[in-house]
């Protein structure tokens, strides 16, 4: 019985813990709009919380396996730190594109990241764009325009909202190509050294960028602080956890598929906890732009 449980577990329990990580990272949006602080403020405390809880680990890693030599990977160190800055410069805007446009369309469109992944890779890596993609890529862009269409009447920032929801994705596409770049080549650094650099750099930034825009650091209250813990150390680093953890033993389209369950989750909170709309052209639109990005997913991803 237990070797017969052996071989049914394995193959469902990395489905399930992306599944569980790909929800836990769709509350995210919803503290941007329960923490009284400014978007840079939570990003600094999301991303400095973060990274303490990840230094142990990253210390542990920098003293055994591949992360021994880390005094000799200056190339690598530098370009997680160029994914702190780029993941800086995604929480900040994508945190005004939640309070401008709603939770759900503001983190569907920094899944748009698929799009300037590709578009990054052929201008920068020689990498080859498909038709399949730009299919997929027209028709992602044709569900934003449904999406952003109603708001407009609503609100006047609810463009502004929709054009930082989209810088969002080209910000999350330099994070995520700097990440691989540091995890990679002949000196890589390990997934918890490169999360703690790179998480480190983005809590920096946010607090010069939180200074020089005038948001206030300071914590109101003790619940207030509770989110923040649950946003930096739970939802920052345990939901990523369980996703890296798993992605490796997932099918890349299985994988994909389920990753695309934060931004559905995203827009399901936004409508039962905030009451954001939600009518019939933001569902086709919705529905049209996550088929898209799923399919250019899954087209990029290695056999």
């Amino acid at each position: 019985m237990n070797s017969l449980m052996a071989d049914i577990t394995p193959p469902r329990a990395p489905l399930l813990l992306v599944a569980l990580g790909a929800a836990v990272i769709s509350v995210t949006a919803l503290f941007v709009k329960w923490i009284a602080l400014g978007p840079a403020a939570i990003g600094a405390y999301r991303c400095g919380l973060g990274a303490v809880a990840l230094l142990p680990l990253a210390w542990l890693a920098s003293r055994t396996g591949p992360n021994r030599q880390a005094k000799r990977r200056g190339s690598a160190v530098a370009w997680a730190a160029l994914a702190g800055a780029c993941f800086a410069g995604d929480l900040f805007v994508w945190h005004k594109s939640i309070l401008y446009s709603g939770t759900g369309l503001a983190t569907l469109l920094a899944n748009t990241q698929v799009f300037w992944v590709a578009l990054f890779s052929a201008l920068l890596l020689g990498e080859r764009l498909t038709r399949r993609l730009g299919v997929c890529a027209l028709l992602a862009l044709v569900g934003t325009v449904m999406l952003a269409l109603p708001g407009l009447e609503r609100s006047p920032v609810h463009l502004q909202g929709v054009l930082l929801g989209l810088l969002t994705g080209v910000f999350y596409a330099g994070y995520y190509l700097s990440l691989r770049t540091a995890q990679r080549g002949e000196r890589p650094l390990g997934v918890a050294l490169a999360l703690f650099v790179s998480s480190a750099t983005a809590g920096a930034l946010l607090v010069v960028a939180a200074l020089a825009s005038g948001e206030s650091l300071a914590v109101a209250t003790a619940g207030d602080f509770g989110l923040l813990l649950l946003l930096g150390v739970g939802a920052h680093v345990g939901g990523w956890a369980l996703i890296s953890r798993a992605m490796p033993h997932v099918p890349a389209a299985s994988g994909s598929l389920l990753l695309l369950l934060q931004p559905v989750l995203a827009t399901l909170w936004g409508v039962l906890v905030f009451a954001e709309p939600f009518g019939a052209v933001e569902a086709a639109g919705t529905a049209l732009s996550l088929a898209a990005i799923y399919a250019a997913s899954v087209s990029r991803s290695p056999r």
